[in-house]
């Protein structure tokens, strides 16, 4: 049971479509790529903020 279960996941990973997480990844439109890239930077940058802001309100809450 446990080597079909290996078979079938090496033969999915070898189909490339089996492995597209959603069409609209695959799209050549320069505003779906500049809205991917503008989420990323958010979602990187949103940790930080947080970190940041919760770091200054210590310290004027100890001044």
């Amino acid at each position: 049971m446990r080597i079909r279960t290996i078979a079938a996941a090496a033969a999915l990973s070898l189909i490339p479509a089996a492995g597209w997480s959603c069409p609209a990844c695959m799209v050549n439109d320069p505003k779906t790529a500049s809205t991917y890239l503008g989420m990323t930077l958010i979602m990187s940058a949103l940790p930080l903020l947080l970190i940041g802001g919760l770091g200054y309100w210590f310290y004027r809450r100890q001044s």
